[in-house]
């Protein structure tokens, strides 16, 4: 689940037009799964936000329409505004032609009809047609009225409104004949429209073979021989030209054909057709990630992108690894790209970082392992994604201890990620600095092994003030169990079952001294 994917259609629709209308101000970045920012609104002062891209319902707006776990219409503001990529997903989409049946994230099918619109009601199947009184006598003045040349377009645009019908009432003989008049040729071009068409037909579409062959040796031959035949190639791009036929490695051929016989804006428009239904098909529950992968490949292989746009393209698509390995294996300068890409992760690694030492290690196949900078990268950034401490040890093949920690101490404000790290290392001091002088000073209880022969008497000191503190509250056993929590931690420091002694006899000797609720939630810590 996304920030998008959970807010409303609404809400992901006004968010978008405050994005554009440059209503975020003050962005700032806690760490690698939260940003907070301001979002001009209806009031005065603008509108505090903070979002977790990691858990969105951790996300906070104090608009009034952000209470509980409502993700408002100023979250998915921010989160244009952070992530510029789903700006054009969402662009793409919204310039996308959808079957009006199908569903997908942001499509509110209640919302999108009016129902003052002329067409609401024969959407709706509501409307039917009743024959006016005087309909034949009007038709017939209608046609008498058209000229030879009107006659043939109404006569045209009528048979064309359905295909199949006029097809078989008119034309199927007269298709045969057709056909005669350049027998070879002609039939070659309708045996290859009726095997894409069983390709790509919802029957046959399989998500989980994509390697099918399109084409044969012969039959590209036979393509490149006809496309010089002006009157044919418009008859090839019908059946070629298709979008759906992305989705297998084979078309591959297909792309490199039409990118060196078709202009820049021919290509141009059909790249955007493309970039459409890849996003349509990123609405689908494929796991398989080949048929993305390939349409991919095949925007990729139709222009001349820079190293700079291939670099953003392998980031935005890194779980697509067919696509990477292609890119990279492809690549007419693999240290240029390698290059680009790190400028971007070294800017904001948390995009995708899942994915990003996949795509690292495929620049460290390609040079054989051979160059210890892409290398080294790969497992520093398997470390700052993946958070395996196996990469620290690793590491330490290419840079010193102090390196590694003022390295990553450098790229990333993950807390927990600090954690391993300072524990990986035992820098006590340091992790006692983090953790102490931090919101998450909670985390002391998990780490009381690691700092008590160290800060035995600071850890003493916090948790015994965090225990009165959290008696303050008031007197209940819930209060009494979270309290009890820091007695059990008191017990696991040095010389702990002297200072728990030493706290039951405070107790007893107290206003909690008949509190038997208290002493039996101590207890029960103290066993557990």
């Amino acid at each position: 689940m996304s920030i998008l994917t959970s807010a409303s259609s609404s809400s992901v629709s006004r968010g978008y037009n405050y994005y554009k209308h440059n209503k975020i101000s003050g962005i700032n970045q806690l760490n690698d799964y939260e940003f907070e920012g301001y979002v001009d609104g209806s009031l005065k002062n603008p509108y505090y936000v903070k979002i977790n891209i990691e858990h969105p319902r951790k996300s906070y707006c104090d608009c009034p329409h952000a209470n509980g776990n409502t993700t408002c219409k100023h979250m998915t503001a921010l989160y244009f505004e952070l992530f510029p990529d789903e700006v054009e997903d969402y662009e793409s989409w919204l310039n996308s032609d959808y079957d009006e049946y199908e569903e997908d994230e942001y499509y509110d099918y209640d919302s999108y009809y009016d129902e003052s619109d002329d067409d609401y009601y024969d959407y709706r199947g509501h409307s039917k047609f009743e024959k006016p009184l005087f309909f034949d006598e009007v038709l017939e003045k209608y046609v008498g009225d058209l000229n030879v040349e009107q006659l043939r377009e109404t006569l045209l645009a009528e048979l064309k409104n359905n295909e199949k019908r006029t097809f078989e009432l008119y034309l199927e003989k007269n298709y045969k004949n057709y056909l005669q008049k350049d027998s070879e040729n002609f039939v070659f071009l309708d045996k290859l429209r009726k095997k894409v068409q069983d390709l790509i037909s919802y029957y046959n579409y399989d998500y989980n073979n994509f390697d099918k062959e399109i084409l044969n040796v012969r039959e590209k031959r036979k393509i490149e021989e006809l496309y010089k035949n002006k009157i044919l190639q418009s008859q090839i791009d019908k059946i070629l030209l298709n979008e759906k036929l992305s989705v297998y490695s084979d078309y591959r051929w297909v792309a490199s054909f039409y990118k060196r016989n078709k202009s820049y804006d021919e290509i141009n428009d059909y790249c955007k057709i493309l970039s459409n239904y890849l996003a349509s098909l990123k609405h689908y529950n494929i796991k398989n990630t080949v048929p993305k992968s390939n349409v991919l490949i095949t925007i990729y292989l139709l222009n001349d992108f820079t190293v700079s746009e291939v670099s953003s393209s392998l980031l935005k698509n890194a779980k697509y690894l067919q696509y990477v390995d292609y890119i990279v294996e492809n690549s007419s300068n693999v240290l240029e790209l390698y290059s680009e890409f790190m400028k971007l992760i070294n800017k904001n690694y948390f995009k995708n970082k899942m994915y990003i030492p996949d795509v690292l290690y495929r620049f460290v196949s390609i040079t054989d392992h051979e160059n210890k900078d892409i290398s080294m990268n790969h497992y520093l950034y398997s470390y700052l994604c993946l958070g395996h401490t196996e990469y620290l040890d690793i590491l330490g093949y290419y840079l010193t201890e102090d390196k590694i920690i003022s390295t990553i101490e450098s790229k990333t404000k993950d807390i927990f990620l600090l954690i391993k790290l300072y524990k990986f290392y035992d820098k006590k001091e340091k992790l006692w600095n983090l953790l102490i002088d931090s919101n998450y000073r909670y985390l002391l209880l998990d780490n009381i092994e690691i700092l008590k022969d160290k800060y035995n008497d600071e850890l003493y000191s916090h948790f015994i003030n965090e225990f009165y503190n959290i008696l303050k509250v008031g007197k209940s056993r819930d209060i009494y169990n979270k309290s009890s929590k820091y007695i059990k931690a008191i017990s696991r420091l040095n010389n702990g079952e002297e200072f728990v002694k030493k706290v039951i006899m405070d107790l007893k000797s107290s206003d909690y001294q008949k509190c038997s609720a208290l002493f039996n939630e101590i207890d029960n810590a103290l066993k557990n």
